[in-house]
């Protein structure tokens, strides 16, 4: 705010009537102060030592430019300390997000179950007539869950019809990757069924994981085979869009596809597990594999709340 100081405020100019400005008169004196020009913005006038009246500036108080890039720096400084914190935080909620939609997969298990006389749908990965196989975990599930089966979805084996983030079948990180459908379009999984439950590789061999445990082919295992492991792996965050996998198809920030490819972060270094009991539990990369190496390391087979359901011979 302008102040003034002495007897009055000096007078500006006025607007005539043909809209020009017409500076009013003061009277002269030897400082030259006799018309007060339009673009003065900021003067005082006061009385000096000999009695006469003199005008001078009056520097208003403001920022300079400095201080205003200081303050501009010192806001950037603090956002850069915030973003990753924020950053870590969202992820943290899709997790929960993500272990709550196995959660309700293990509660849908529980109840095919009840009415199965124990026994657990199969993986599904015998698809002589595509997604449409009866029996399966990603046909049988979703009722309990008062959702359509996968084969009823709109575009299924076809062209997949994108779901909602906040969906059972989607994981909200999976869902922020080039993984989130599959390259064809057909299939969109996020949550995959443990194919190591009954065997993998072809018999009598097995596979290079897991020699001499081939696949026992389509018949439903029965839960109570398990009883001795209450943290079998049921299903789990699988990277490739597939309805079933080994430990080296588990989401991680590891894993790379048969291209050597990074399809996205995931969970960063962890991943939701779903246990036969309808328990949830996150592991990183080194409780999977080597060397955190889901194509070459080695398959941890023996690590502490992780039964795949297969147990090396030379133990």
């Amino acid at each position: 705010m302008r102040r003034w100081r002495g007897e009055s405020a000096p007078r500006f100019p006025r607007s005539t009537a043909n809209g020009m400005i017409a500076p009013r008169q003061q009277s002269g004196n030897e400082y030259g102060i006799g018309r007060i020009a339009p673009y003065v913005s900021s003067i005082m006038r006061t009385k000096g030592e000999s009695g006469e009246r003199r005008w001078y500036p009056v520097r208003t108080t403001g920022f300079t430019l400095i201080e205003l890039l200081v303050v501009v720096s010192i806001l950037i400084l603090l956002l850069a300390m915030l973003f990753p914190s924020l950053s870590a935080a969202r992820e943290s909620a899709r997790r929960v997000v993500c272990a709550a939609n196995l959660k309700n997969w293990g509660i849908a298990s529980v109840a095919y179950r009840n009415d199965y006389n124990d026994f657990i749908p199969t993986e599904g990965t015998f698809q002589n007539d595509g997604v449409n196989k009866p029996g399966t975990w990603y046909n049988e599930l979703p009722v309990y869950l008062d959702l359509p089966a996968y084969k009823d979805m709109p575009g299924a084996n076809e062209e997949i019809e994108a779901l909602p983030a906040m969906h059972v079948w989607i994981c909200p990180s999976k869902n922020l990757t080039r993984a989130f459908k599959s390259q064809t379009g057909k299939n969109q999984f996020h949550y995959g069924w443990n194919l190591v439950l009954d065997g993998i590789g072809e018999a009598p061999e097995g596979s290079d994981d897991a020699p001499g445990f081939p696949d026992q082919g389509e018949a439903p295992l029965r839960a109570n085979r398990f009883a001795k492991h209450p943290t079998t792996v049921l299903m789990f965050d699988i990277a490739p869009n597939s309805m079933a996998g080994t430990p080296r198809y588990v989401a991680n920030k590891h894993w790379r596809d048969l291209l050597g490819r990074r399809l996205g972060k995931f969970h960063g270094d962890y991943a939701n597990f779903l246990y036969l009991d309808g328990g949830v539990a996150h592991f990183r990369a080194a409780d999977i594999v080597t060397d955190n190496d889901f194509q070459n390391g080695e398959i941890i087979w023996h690590r502490s709340g992780l039964y795949w359901g297969y147990v090396p011979s030379a133990d």
